[in-house]
């Protein structure tokens, strides 16, 4: 038996490090023949994003939204209807804004503040990484956890959160703090962090129907009171008319979504496979025209994998457990109009918990594992220039490599069985 152990655990550790070898491998190639464009390949990203100041993605959009309420109350006629301005945050998101303006108050500048915020997320996401890989396999080696840490560093979602000073970098250390309290079984608590997600992404809170079909009534007790609260202070602060207000906006995004090449949804998929919109140039201002077809066949989409992952794990016999609960997460980014690079952070959790059990994988799923994991490690410029039309589809393996992450999950999840392990006590 001894002798088994030690044969299943140099697979896994060998099957690691020839990923991580060749995700730092492929970087390497790709800085030397791409490195030359700015952000483009994932080393040169994090470089750029390390020593630059802190990215503006979301806190312009909400200095926006924060102007507008100060000069109106009401913020999305204005800025968002009316101004045509891209702050698509719900009113709540504006606490970060007034939490930043406070700390320069005292001295620490809003850019500074928000740059080691980034910074602290960016590494908490990695460091996190290796302590999920180990929970799992307590015989981890140092070897092991420096291969998980690599595959973290070199993560493309990762560093283009972090360049761009995007939200998205927090809300992604937040949801693996939460995946990894689940795994401990702390659901009051993994319920209460995943909660404050739903501040940025209010899409989240269909983890409030995940919670009720599951039966897990600390995590959605703890989920609900979370949201109920946070929403409270919202609307004493904001208003109820920007809460309302904001319902439209939702819709809107839902029909229109983006053509960006960065959209990596069945949304911008089909912007760019019917040529609607521009799919190359980034616009401040403009959406795609409406297209009903691609709103219903979206809709579609979202809708279907979203009982299949409510479904899926009931039907299989492998609901509640730590894949069931990452495979939700990633369904909630697929099922999203508008999911850009960055937003794929969420698979980085799944592709690690995949890793160990490596050694149980066949070789088709182990090539796929790594081909997934490949694609998500850095960008691909001569796919990204395929943008309109049927080979367009070349440059969605982001999304792609999602799906087949997720595939990945369902089929062997039964393999990802944790021994019983003693309840913890939420805190």
């Amino acid at each position: 038996m001894a002798t088994h152990i030690l044969a299943n655990d140099e697979s896994v550790q060998l099957r690691l490090r020839s990923l991580a070898g060749a995700a730092l491998t492929v970087s390497l190639l790709l800085l030397l023949q791409f490195g030359h464009r700015p952000d483009t390949a994932t080393l040169g990203i994090m470089g750029h994003a390390i020593v630059a100041p802190a990215g503006t993605d979301s806190t312009l959009y909400m200095e926006m939204g924060q102007s507008a309420f100060r000069a109106g109350p009401r913020i999305y006629p204005q800025v968002f209807f009316n101004d045509h301005q891209k702050f698509i945050y719900p009113p709540a998101s504006l606490f970060l804004i007034e939490g930043l303006d406070a700390m320069a108050t005292h001295g620490l500048s809003a850019a500074v503040a928000w740059k080691i915020i980034l910074l602290l997320a960016w590494a908490g996401c990695v460091v996190l990484g290796a302590v999920f890989y180990q929970r799992i396999r307590p015989s981890a080696t140092i070897a092991e956890l420096m291969a998980v840490a690599l595959l973290g560093i070199l993560f493309l979602p990762f560093a283009e959160g972090l360049l761009r000073g995007q939200v998205q970098m927090v809300l992604t250390f937040l949801w693996e703090l939460s995946a990894l309290l689940w795994l401990q079984r702390r659901r009051g608590s993994a319920g209460f962090v995943l909660a404050i997600t739903c501040i940025f992404k209010p899409q989240l809170a269909i983890f409030l129907v995940w919670g009720l079909v599951r039966r897990e009534w600390r995590f959605t007790a703890a989920f609900a009171i979370t949201c109920g609260a946070v929403l409270a202070c919202s609307i004493a602060h904001f208003g109820v008319a920007n809460h309302l207000d904001y319902l439209p906006v939702l819709s809107y995004l839902s029909r229109h979504g983006e053509a960006l090449w960065a959209n990596q949804s069945v949304n911008g998929l089909l912007n760019r496979l019917l040529r609607n919109g521009d799919p190359v140039s980034w616009s401040y201002t403009v959406y795609p025209p409406y297209r009903p077809a691609i709103y219903i066949v979206s809709s579609c989409f979202s809708a279907l994998i979203a009982v299949a992952g409510l479904l899926l794990p009931l039907r299989l016999g492998w609901s509640r457990t730590i894949a069931d609960f990452l495979l939700f997460g990633c369904v909630a980014v697929l099922m999203s109009p508008i999911a850009w690079e960055h937003h794929y952070g969420y698979f980085f959790f799944p592709a690690v918990l995949l890793l160990t059990v490596a050694d149980r994988l066949n070789k088709q799923a182990w090539l796929l594992l790594c081909a997934g994991v490949l694609a998500m490690a850095n960008r691909w410029p001569p796919l990204d220039h395929r943008q309109r039309g049927l080979v367009s589809l070349a440059g969605d393996y982001l999304f792609f490599a999602g799906i087949v992450l997720c595939g990945l999950l369902c089929t062997y999840a039964s393999e990802l069985r944790l021994r019983p392990q003693e309840d913890v006590a939420d805190v």
